[in-house]
C-alpha cells in the first residue's frame, strides 16, 4: 500500500511549522530535499512529517539546529555515535541547568518586585521593569 504523498503545504500545517520553515529546513541539511511533480510542486512522504516532528521537539528541548543536524546524521551508527550523543546532551543539560537557574532567580526577583509595586501603585514602575529585564542573564 503507497503512502499518499504531501505538498509543502500539508506538511507544514500537519508539523505545526510554516512552508518557509520546511524549505529552511531542506535548504540547511536538516530534511532531505523532496522530489518535485511535473508541475514543480514539492512532494514529501510520511518520513519527512517525522522528520520535522523530531526537529520541533528538539528545538523545544532546547537543542540548537547544528546540535540537532549532528544527532541525525549520527543515528544508529554504533557506540561512537552513542558517546558523541551524551555528550551533545550533557553540554545541552548543562546550559538548561544554567537558564533555570536565571529564570528562578529572575522569578524570585519579579515577584518581590510585584508585591512592592502593588502595594506602591505609582512611581518609575516601569523602568523599574526594565531595568530588572536588563539585570537577567
Amino acid at each position: 500500500m503507497n503512502e499518499k504523498p504531501l505538498l509543502i503545504g500539508r506538511l507544514a500545517k500537519l508539523s505545526g511549522v510554516r512552508p518557509d520553515t520546511i524549505r529552511f529546513y531542506a535548504r540547511s541539511g536538516l530534511l532531505l530535499k523532496p522530489s518535485r511533480t511535473a508541475s514543480g510542486y514539492r512532494v514529501y512522504n510520511t518520513a519527512a512529517l517525522n522528520q520535522v516532528r523530531f526537529i520541533r521537539k528538539a528545538q523545544s528541548l532546547g537543542f540548537s539546529l547544528d546540535e540537532i543536524r549532528r544527532i541525525m546524521s549520527l543515528r544508529g551508527q554504533g557506540k561512537e555515535t552513542c558517546r558523541c550523543v551524551i555528550a551533545i546532551a550533557e553540554a545541552t543539560l548543562a546550559e538548561t541547568e544554567t537558564k533555570l537557574k536565571e529564570l528562578h532567580q529572575f522569578k524570585d526577583r519579579l515577584t518581590a518586585n510585584l508585591t512592592r509595586w502593588k502595594q506602591k501603585r505609582h512611581g518609575p514602575i516601569a523602568a523599574e521593569f526594565c531595568a530588572l529585564i536588563e539585570a537577567t542573564g
